[in-house]
């Protein structure tokens, strides 16, 4: 069944690759999302997610359990559902235009 789903993403997950981090993992699913920090608060992103139902309640479970997503150091603290969804596409950094964005090299994605 597929899903509409968006996140706020709580921790050490700002300047160290989280959202290159989340979509690289959402490609991985073959879901559609979006990742945008939050300018005003170093340790938020907001994280929204389109697909099957079953693989995104996985991925929400990996954010909140694994000790390290990537070989930066990103770390998720705390995961909060929000009950309206902000459509994949508005955000900063999607699936479609993750390619587009000048990354730092280096970073080894666990997630």
């Amino acid at each position: 069944m597929k899903k509409k789903v968006t996140i706020n993403v709580y921790g050490k997950v700002q300047g160290i690759m989280f959202r290159q981090t989340f979509i690289r993992a959402a490609i991985k699913r073959e879901l559609d999302a979006g990742a945008t920090n939050d300018p005003n608060d170093r340790n938020h992103v907001t994280c929204s997610m389109e697909g099957d139902d079953t693989i995104i309640e996985e991925l929400i479970h990996d954010l909140a359990q694994l000790d390290k997503l990537n070989s930066w150091g990103a770390k998720v603290d705390k995961v909060e559902r929000l009950s309206d969804y902000l459509n994949y596409s508005s955000h900063e950094v999607t699936t479609e235009n993750v390619d587009e964005y000048k990354w730092s090299s280096g970073v080894e994605f666990y997630l």
